[in-house]
């Protein structure tokens, strides 16, 4: 049999109002001193860097304090059983003997602060991976595949000279306004019309430098994609585990509901977008607003 006090926890559920301090006296009363409780409690939840700034949401661990001629208890695995009630309601917690490894409770604080938190992720990482995969699109890769087009007819005598310098500075003119201040990203010192451009050395195709930029504007485009597909994978991961640690029937079907519908929704919803942008070419601003709404309404 283990020696270490293991422990058995019950989470509670910050509300609007709630207090660190006033927790724990609703929780332990007056029997052990602030000190004593707060440090409890806090090895309990190593995720509180600043107690004085909980936030109503949140889950809090609460566990019966250890007694004072007994060392520490260690933190074991952990018998997690959703309550709602206030702190002063609820059961002191019993005994439990299976212990759990340094690297297992990392994990375990890594999987329960996504459970919790994974919008931070998946909201601003879907707004800007949308946004970057809307700049990409194939109707503002195509213009560069126009200049390349252009530069074919002029060599088959189509047009003339002048007229494939035109068309060139009028495709890259528009690229350039649409990619903004994305050009320096995209093209490093170089200007879009410098990079851009005919190579004049033997030995390569003459369309080499333009084939090469497009290849690469291809490839963080898929990036962006599968980027997306992650976020995706991290928000069903999260309510996966949202649905397994609550015990309320009624809580799992609306967390189920809305995970399904906000998935459907943000599919479809990027599909349609992702129909609309392969002919039309859009600056960065729409790009923006585009993955915003896409967001908005998943």
């Amino acid at each position: 049999m283990s020696t270490a006090s293991e422990i058995l926890y019950y989470e509670y559920r910050i509300k609007s109002g709630d207090t660190f301090s006033g927790i724990l006296h609703r929780m332990f009363g007056r029997t052990s001193s602030y000190a004593e409780m707060a440090g409890h409690v806090l090895a309990l939840n190593p995720q509180i860097s600043n107690p004085d700034a909980i936030r109503a949401g949140d889950m809090l661990r609460l566990a019966e304090l250890p007694a004072s001629s007994q060392p520490k208890p260690a933190i074991k695995t952990f018998m997690k059983t959703r309550v709602h009630p206030r702190p002063s309601q609820i059961k002191p917690p019993t005994f439990v003997t299976q212990a759990v490894h340094p690297h297992d409770a990392e994990e375990f604080w890594a999987l329960a602060w996504l459970e919790h938190n994974a919008n931070f992720l998946t909201i601003p990482g879907s707004m800007i991976l949308g946004s970057s995969g809307n700049l990409l699109s194939p109707g503002n890769v195509g213009l560069i595949n126009d200049v390349s087009d252009q530069y074919a007819k002029y060599k088959s005598g189509k047009i003339t000279k002048a007229q494939y310098d035109y068309r060139r500075k009028k495709s890259l003119d528009q690229l350039k306004r649409n990619i903004g201040p994305i050009e320096k990203l995209l093209f490093g010192q170089n200007t879009t019309h410098e990079s851009i451009r005919i190579a004049r050395a033997g030995g390569v195709p003459a369309t080499a430098h333009i084939a090469k930029h497009v290849d690469r504007l291809k490839i963080l485009s898929n990036m962006s994609k599968a980027g997306g597909f992650v976020l995706v994978g991290v928000g069903l991961t999260s309510a996966c585990m949202q649905i397994a640690s609550t015990t309320d029937i009624k809580e799992k079907n609306i967390i189920f509901v809305e995970t399904i519908t906000n998935t459907t929704l943000g599919t479809f919803g990027g599909y349609i977008v992702g129909l609309f942008l392969v002919s039309n070419p859009i600056g960065w601003g729409a790009a923006i607003v585009l993955a915003v709404g896409t967001t908005a309404a998943a």
